[in-house]
């Protein structure tokens, strides 16, 4: 073992170690699960990675009874959410918190989607059925180039409905949305983001625009320029500020 692997362990050990502590100490206190992608912890810091550690998460730990699961995998997407809720009963949580979507809908070179799709074939195939898989892979590439690679999506736009209709069947439901990303601006990132990288924002526009009103959203999507260098530290993940955004919104929906 490696004494990277050693520490990436340890740390494990301890985040696993901090919240099954406060879900133990808050068991008798309103049960709420929360899946997330990167977006769920603050990325600046190794000690925080994958971590609850200044995030919005950490005070919903300490103050409710809470099931984490905070990007479980290299690409964490609606159906490893969905694989999740699979083995349990959602009418079991007072709420379930699913800050996903970035994944899904942002284009990426059109040769890696098969390769991610298929590490997920069971998943989606289980959920959605074999057609649904098929057309995932037969979609249609964007024109739009990435580093000489045509973009794509793991997700179509045909795929929405059948991905709306999936989360509007799940009772108490919140949906973080994604946001607008600038051009312009690329924050802490090391290099330009696809030009057509503001497909995240269309779908979840046109997510939403699907949910029912049963589905409590926490909607990104009108963030302003100012608000977006604010409240991320590189257009998708969230700065302290943008930790803070997320947690006052969620207090108002949990209450």
């Amino acid at each position: 073992m490696s004494f990277k692997t050693l520490l990436l362990s340890i740390h494990r050990l301890i985040v696993t170690i901090y919240t099954k502590a406060y879900q133990i100490k808050n068991h008798k206190k309103s049960k709420i699960l929360i899946y997330t992608d990167s977006r769920g912890f603050e990325i600046t810091k190794a000690i925080n990675r994958k971590a609850p550690f200044q995030s919005y998460i950490n005070n919903l730990i300490k103050n409710y009874n809470c099931e984490v699961y905070i990007c479980p995998e290299k690409h964490t997407t609606f159906y490893d959410f969905f694989n999740v809720l699979n083995n349990k009963s959602p009418d079991n949580y007072f709420k379930i918190i699913c800050h996903i979507g970035v994944v899904d809908f942002s284009p990426r070179g059109h040769k890696t989607v098969p390769e991610i799709l298929n590490l997920k074939k069971h998943k989606i195939i289980s959920q959605f059925g074999n057609n649904f898989f098929k057309n995932l892979l037969a979609g249609e590439n964007y024109e739009t180039t990435y580093y000489g690679d045509q973009t794509k999506s793991l997700l179509g736009k045909n795929q929405l409905k059948d991905l709306a209709t999936k989360l509007n069947s799940i009772p108490n439901l919140i949906w973080i949305s994604c946001n607008p990303v600038l051009l312009d601006w690329d924050g802490n990132y090391f290099r330009k983001r696809p030009r057509n990288i503001n497909i995240v924002n269309q779908y979840s526009k046109d997510l939403i625009a699907l949910l029912n009103n049963t589905i409590d959203v926490i909607d990104l999507t009108k963030l302003s320029k100012s608000e977006i260098k604010e409240l991320t530290c590189d257009n998708i993940h969230l700065s302290l500020k943008g930790m803070e955004y997320i947690l006052k919104k969620l207090e108002l929906l949990l209450k």
